[in-house]
């Protein structure tokens, strides 16, 4: 598996631009995907950064078509977990300083 697919994976598909995140962050898609790459900075705040775009897209509704955003509070907090573990200083939600301990706290 390489590490834009993984990074697709993590982020369920709803992001478009993986290779972009990716590239952003110094890493590069096409690269075999590690348990090292995995839990490096660079890693999870390209994670982060997808997750956080997740965040701001707006709530879409055509027809009987519709995708809306219920949990945008967990992701939050995840995001700003991330960020505040790596670079607080490009903390996209800098009012945010919850901690996350136990993926539990989330549900």
């Amino acid at each position: 598996m390489t590490v834009a697919e993984r990074l697709k994976k993590k982020l369920n598909g709803l992001v478009s631009d993986i290779d972009g995140l990716l590239v952003d962050r110094g890493l590069n898609g096409s690269d075999e995907y590690t348990m090292e790459i995995g839990q490096s900075p660079a890693f999870q705040l390209a994670y982060a950064d997808g997750l956080y775009s997740i965040i701001i897209s707006p709530n879409i509704s055509q027809g009987d078509w519709s995708r809306s955003w219920t949990n945008k509070e967990v992701i939050e907090k995840i995001v700003s977990n991330i960020f505040n573990k790596y670079a607080p200083e490009e903390n996209p939600l800098p009012g945010s300083i919850s901690t996350v301990t136990s993926v539990s706290e989330l549900w």
